[in-house]
Order: C-alpha cells, then structure tokens, then sequence
C-alpha cells in the first residue's frame, strides 16, 4: 500500500465545498468516525480493507475526486504526484531598482486582479454544475417510468364483494368475538442481502397492508412489483417518482404474500410496513438502487379462530 496522504486530499476537496462531515455522512451513508479516520490516514481502525476502498470511492464521488485513482493510490499501483511545498525566492540586496520592480510587480498584479476574480468565479460555476449533474445522475431510476403514476386496482371491486358477502354471513358470530385481544404491532426484520438485492419479511401484517414511502433529501424511483394473473407476473402495481416532502402510501391488495420493492436512488427513500419503519440497509453497504424482496405474514384474529366452532354448534 502506497504511502500517500489520501486523508488530506479528500479532506482539502470538502474544505473547498464548505462541507461538514455531518452532511457528507448524510450524502454518503458512511458513518462519521469512519470518514474522521480516512482523513486522517486511520486505515487499520476499519473493518477490512474491502470497506476502506468503499468508503475512499464514496468520500471522493461525494467531494468531486476520482475514487478509483485514489483506491489505486491506496493499493500502491499510482504514486502521488509531489508538490514543491514551498517556492524558493531568490534575495538580492535591496536597491532603488529592486524597489521600482516591486512597484511594478504590485501593479501589474493589481492589473489583473479582475481577471483572478472573474476565473474564480468560472471555476466555482463549473463545480456548482457537475455537483448538481452527479445529484442528477444519482436519482435517476433504473427503469424508465411514465410521467403519471400507474395503479392496478382489477381486484378491487371482487374483493370489496367478497369481503361484504363473508360479513352479511358471519353477522351473528362477529357479535360475539367483537371483544378480541388487541392486535399485536407489526415487525417488520431484514433477513439477508447479496448486491442490490435486499431480502426482508414483515408479521402481524395487517389487512390490508400499507406501505409509506418518503424521500429524505432527493428524489427516489419507487416501484412496487406484485406477480398476478392479470399482469402475467410481469407488471407493477405501482411506480412514481416520489419528491422530498411528498410522502406516498399504497395498500396491498388482500391476500398478497410476496412482493418486490424496487428503489433507484434509495440513499434517499425511507418506507414503512403498516407503520412500522423498514430497515433495508442495515450495514451501510453503499448507495445506489435496492431490489427489496418482502414476504407478508397476517395477523391472526381470535374471530377468524372462533367462527368454526360457532359454525359446527348452528349445525
């Protein structure tokens, strides 16, 4: 591993961008002691070597620098260009002369002064611009969706009459169950994840389920993709663009065990089952699109457990 100060580097980058290291954490999902320690060259406080080339490659893609050459810095396949710290001056004893081309050093710099200013000015336009490109980039989705958000909502209508026929038929039995044990919260438990993949399962579910999506500091593409025989298992239930400050809720169609929530910027996104916040990144492994696959577990009510045995005494 080469002997470089990448922690200067990157900390001189966030320096130039007025950055704290509460809103990088923010931007990179890193957490703060890990990013005190890469500016401080504290590679051996981190969990492994595969992390610190992570959190060197999220740190620069945040501040603007070319992660994957400091990584290589880091590795020891590039060696860090050095800077002459300092520049030597000559000295000259002091004459008349040598006060007359100072003079005259001091105007010309004076001279072009306007022109420094105006180049500053440039630069910190063209910085403002890639930031707000990389933003862009960053909260693209993978899937190309539709201006106006898409709802399938074909089973609706059948469920509604199922549900009021099971209720006309079963009116004596809810009477007698109507003081049920309260129903236990909703848990919701990340399982495993391998890549972008992400594996969850939720209990107690209630019916029907309600998911809550919000983004947090940018927008995020969200898909839900349920498998029905309407949609030849090649379809989504619902998929929108959600804005910072404009949360989003879809219930779950009855009966629905298996579902896929699909994110494109999910560094930005928070969801919720019935309430219940969801966990999908528990490990910090990085940011960039999720494929969130979740298994639904109902709650089981002490009147779906009663109405057989009322069933067998009408009998």
């Amino acid at each position: 591993m080469a002997s470089v100060n990448i922690g200067k580097k990157l900390r001189d980058a966030r320096l130039q961008r007025n950055m704290s290291l509460d809103e990088l954490q923010q931007i990179t999902k890193t957490q703060k002691r890990y990013l005190i320690a890469i500016e401080e060259n504290d590679f051996d406080s981190m969990p492994g070597t595969f992390y610190v080339r992570a959190f060197i490659r999220q740190y620069a893609s945040a501040v603007g620098l070319d992660g994957n050459e400091l990584v290589e810095i880091y590795d020891g396949k590039v060696e860090e260009e050095e800077m002459d710290p300092a520049v030597h001056y000559e000295t000259l004893d002091e004459s008349r002369t040598q006060m007359y081309d100072e003079n005259s050093s001091f105007k010309r710099f004076t001279r072009s002064l306007p022109a420094i200013i105006f180049s500053l000015i440039g630069l910190a336009i063209a910085v403002v611009v890639f930031y707000i490109t990389w933003q862009d980039r960053q909260a693209n989705p993978i899937i190309q969706t539709p201006d106006s958000k898409i709802i399938r909502e074909s089973s609706s209508e059948s469920s509604v009459e199922s549900s009021q026929t099971s209720v006309s038929s079963s009116t004596e039995s809810s009477t007698t169950s109507s003081s049920s044990e309260p129903k236990e919260p909703t848990a919701v438990n990340f399982i495993s994840e391998s890549g972008v993949t992400v594996n969850m399962g939720a209990t107690n579910v209630a019916t029907p389920a309600k998911l809550e999506f919000s983004a947090v500091t940018g927008p995020c593409w969200v898909g839900v993709f349920i498998p029905t025989a309407e949609n030849n298992d090649n379809g989504y239930f619902f998929q929108e663009t959600v804005q910072p400050g404009q949360a989003q809720s879809v219930d779950i169609p009855e009966g629905t065990t298996q579902l896929t929530i699909s994110l494109g910027a999910s560094e930005y996104m928070e969801f919720k089952v019935d309430g219940q916040a969801a966990v999908f990144n528990p490990n910090n492994t990085g940011i960039g699109p999720r494929n969130i696959n979740m298994t639904l577990e109902y709650a089981q009510t002490q009147a779906s457990s009663e109405q057989p045995q009322q069933t067998q005494t009408v009998q």
